[in-house]
């Protein structure tokens, strides 16, 4: 009987010291000067991505439930996670036109209050096979990464994200213009 107690009294205290409730306010929206080629808008749906992403790793950390709420409801004693998509580096071509990237601003918001604010920019040529795939899905690569980023951002204060840096861009093999290497070769 005494274990039975103690269990429930741990399973009790346990969830009395849980951390608060964070969720993704949704939808996702672009900054009003946000750098975005139409296209990529159109057709990849970043904000989707973001909302996917993002919204699937705050309920892991919630420890069930949903991840996001909609705009305008109110949140109760969780904390809201406002993202707004300021810069998308990409247009059509998948890898062949260079790495892509996803730039976003996240306000945590408490009380109706901006708590903390962090900008994330991260890159991706596409991994190992990039020069298959196309821009939306290298760009989802990137959306994957900003997702766990905020995940760890939101749950530790002390957790700076940092910038970026762009991916070095791999260059084709340089033909063979020289007479001799050509010679050479024959």
């Amino acid at each position: 009987m005494k274990r039975l107690f103690l269990i429930g009294l741990c399973l009790a205290t346990t969830s009395a010291f849980a951390a608060p409730l964070v969720l993704l306010e949704t939808p996702v929206t672009y900054a009003p000067d946000a750098s975005v080629v139409d296209q990529i808008k159109n057709e990849c749906h970043i904000e989707d991505m973001l909302t996917n992403h993002v919204g699937e790793v705050l309920r892991k950390l919630n420890r069930g439930g949903d991840g996001t709420i909609a705009s305008q409801t109110d949140a109760g004693d969780a904390k809201i996670l406002r993202l707004q998509i300021t810069h998308v580096l990409g247009v059509g071509g998948g890898a062949w036109s260079g790495p892509k990237a996803t730039t976003v601003s996240a306000d945590l918001i408490e009380d109706g209050k901006v708590i903390r604010h962090t900008k994330i920019n991260r890159w991706s040529v596409g991994g190992v096979w990039g020069a298959f795939k196309g821009s939306c899905s290298i760009l989802d690569r990137t959306t994957i990464v900003i997702s766990k980023d905020l995940s760890r951002w939101v749950r530790d204060p002390s957790y700076e994200i940092k910038e970026e840096a762009p991916p070095k861009e791999a260059s084709a093999p340089t033909a063979q213009t020289d007479t001799a290497s050509s010679a050479k070769a024959e």
